[in-house]
């Protein structure tokens, strides 16, 4: 089975299991005690728009109203959210549901508990000059990408024979190659792309034009913790999903936050993509943080497509619905 998309997650599960069972120290230290019970979710990159409904939580308020004093702590390189909520480093992570289904069937015991964003967001950004006009296009072109379960699906579906791969750079590689198509997020990167001044760009969506629609930063726990803080889950879910609505509605308090935690970020970025949010329903869909069997089962057997799990692996491990109302 293929496992150089997702390097380290079987190293890791055996790691966060060991860890786990010397009971890692989790953020929850209340329950049964007067006060907000503790809680930390550990996003997947640093503070951006895209994780908006989990800083909503905490900059609004709402987690507090919900009875949990929650954290939530920004990512970056080097930060791998699945083996350190498996180890009880934090309490929640955010992630992708690809990665999750590869991790549970590596033997992390993890489970998405609500969705993020509704749809994949993930896209390439290409020069329109080059005459590409869908994925079957990129044969002969050099595409920087992070090496991902979503690419190899792409490449499969689309028989990309003769693609030059590289890893993923910055915008100023592409606007000087004419010949480099690069991964990027529909939410942000066409902010960018269109400020340094490039106009002849096009965007292949992952979703729309590829056909592979993996929940992207998703919400998710330890099995450990759904046993042991329901109560929390519960609290948690309720406050995120609620985050997210909070975003569109009025930004303002979750953007201090994140500018806040990333004072690196570009707050251009962040308005543009809560404004691709409020603007598209959706992006966050008719009911915020729906999961359906249906799409766990189609992303499941789109990744046993490209050898990265067994044909018969049962997807409805890595979630549950039970939170969600």
């Amino acid at each position: 089975m293929k496992r150089q998309t997702l390097i380290g997650i079987a190293g890791a599960a055996v790691l966060a299991l060991g860890l786990a069972g010397c009971g890692g120290g989790g953020g929850n230290e209340a329950d049964g005690a007067d006060g907000p019970q503790e809680a930390t979710i550990l996003t997947n990159w640093f503070a951006q728009a895209e994780q908006g409904g989990y800083w909503a939580a905490e900059a609004e308020g709402i987690a507090e109203k919900n009875g949990v004093d929650l954290t939530v702590k920004q990512g970056g390189p080097g930060i791998q959210t699945i083996p350190q909520v498996a180890a009880g480093e934090a309490d929640f992570g955010v992630g992708n549901a690809d990665e999750v289904l590869v991790a549970v069937e590596s033997g992390l015991p993890i489970v998405a508990v609500a969705a993020g964003p509704a749809k994949n967001l993930q896209c390439m950004a290409y020069h329109e000059s080059t005459g590409i006009a869908g994925f079957e296009d990129l044969n002969g072109h050099t595409v920087a990408r992070v090496p991902s379960p979503y690419w190899d699906y792409i490449r499969d579906s689309f028989d990309l024979t003769d693609v030059n791969e590289i890893n993923i750079g910055d915008l100023a590689s592409f606007q000087n190659d004419t010949d480099l198509v690069t991964q990027c997020f529909i939410t942000s990167e066409p902010y960018t792309i269109e400020k340094m001044g490039m106009t002849d760009v096009g965007y292949l969506r992952v979703f729309e034009d590829g056909g592979y629609n993996a929940y992207q930063n998703l919400l998710f726990t330890s099995q450990r913790f759904i046993d042991e803080h329901p109560d929390v889950v519960q609290a948690v879910v309720e406050s995120s999903t609620a985050g997210w609505q909070a975003l569109v509605d009025d930004p303002a308090a979750t953007k201090d936050l994140v500018m806040k935690t990333n004072p690196d970020g570009d707050p251009g970025v962040f308005d543009y993509t809560v404004g691709l949010f409020s603007d598209d329903p959706s992006y966050l869909g008719e009911h915020i943080g729906e999961m359906t069997d249906d799409r766990w089962k189609e992303l499941g057997e789109q990744l046993a497509q490209v050898d990265l799990l067994p044909k018969d692996f049962d997807v409805s491990k890595a979630y549950t619905t039970e939170f969600l109302k």
